[in-house]
């Protein structure tokens, strides 16, 4: 079943995959990212033509252990498509000098087709700093018709490092991000008026409350909202990392915090969550914070997309640590179609 829903110039539309449903369709350009995590090629083998050429982002790595965990990928995808590109670019956390290569990438693909561009790309190991980028500067631009989204959730088998967790404990609550955040005002999903001290903030958090927590005390918002990945969302009854349970309630004693729930691959439910969020706004601006999910962070910059009001905002550490993420077993699509570019439903439908 698709799900769908118009939001300014786009039509956005997700579901799920069925189990042997296979990815067709006429694109300019097929990209995934090279990682570590296991699950990374496992979006391509839906691919229905496995001859079609695929590009796939690799930053550079910072340790052999890393480059060669990447260079194994890379033989996995090899193996199974017959068309594969490596497409080098800087360190993940360089996103300036990445942005310049990737606007520079598209651009001259768009002046080659002579026509906006339908794009698939795999989401699951690319950061959302560049999947909100891509987002922004290929409907901004007009450089993109549609943009079909995969993305394969993941089993975070994560270790805690707690002295407080009782044994054989793992979950999302254990970091993946290492060393100081620092802020990222994405291109392309900018307000186009800010107001630093007249804004409603809107937070995507997944996994890292403690770290999330000081990020979020940076701004002063009128209104805080919150979401929450429905499937692993804090509780007080839950158990959780003691630093993470500390952050969790300090963050409910914020007298203008809301609170919301929506589940890891609901990306629409995300769109629909912000535009009213936005739209119930006193504030001049809305600033909606990307950290948690994937699907929320992509929803976020569909829903900035059609309100000039609103920034969107990512966090860079200073490095990821390399946990493994396994796939739990499914695929999920989501479209990104130019309403009035007709060249968006060709091969399509």
């Amino acid at each position: 079943m698709t799900d769908e829903f118009a939001i300014g110039d786009v039509l956005f539309r997700q579901r799920q995959l069925d189990t042997v449903e296979q990815v067709s369709g006429r694109y300019d350009l097929v990209v995934a990212g090279l990682s570590w995590e296991s699950r990374g090629p496992v979006a391509f083998r839906r691919l229905a033509d496995p001859t079609t050429p695929v590009s796939l982002l690799k930053f550079k790595s910072r340790s052999p252990f890393i480059e060669q965990e990447k260079e194994r990928q890379l033989s996995e995808f090899r193996a199974t498509l017959n068309s594969v590109a490596v497409k080098e670019v800087h360190a993940s956390i360089d996103a300036q000098e990445n942005f310049v290569i990737l606007k520079s990438w598209f651009e001259d693909l768009f002046s080659v087709a002579g026509r906006p561009l339908s794009v698939l790309i795999d989401v699951t190991c690319i950061p959302k700093t560049y999947v909100l980028y891509l987002i922004g500067l290929g409907f901004s631009d007009e450089l993109f018709a549609r943009l079909d989204c995969l993305y394969t959730p993941g089993v975070y088998d994560l270790a805690s490092n707690d002295t407080a967790s009782p044994p054989n404990i793992a979950g999302p609550r254990a970091l993946l991000s290492e060393g100081e955040w620092r802020s990222r005002q994405i291109p392309y999903l900018e307000a186009s008026e800010y107001i630093a001290n007249d804004v409603d903030l809107l937070v995507t958090i997944g996994g890292e409350l403690g770290l999330s927590l000081p990020f979020i005390e940076r701004y002063e918002p009128r209104r805080l909202g919150v979401i929450f990945i429905k499937e692993t969302a804090p509780r007080t009854t839950k158990w959780m990392l003691g630093s993470e349970r500390r952050a969790y309630e300090e963050l409910l004693k914020e007298p203008n915090a809301e609170q919301e729930e929506i589940g890891l691959c609901d990306a629409l439910g995300v769109v629909r969550h912000t535009v009213s969020f936005a739209s119930g706004s006193c504030a001049r601006g809305t600033t909606a914070l990307a950290i948690g999910a994937k699907p929320h962070a992509l929803a976020l910059g569909v829903a900035a997309l059609a309100d000039p009001r609103m920034e969107v905002v990512c966090r860079t550490p200073a490095s990821y640590r390399p946990v493994d993420v396994s796939a739990i077993g499914h695929v999920m699509l989501y479209e990104i179609v130019d309403r009035f570019d007709p060249t968006g439903y060709i091969s399509h439908s």
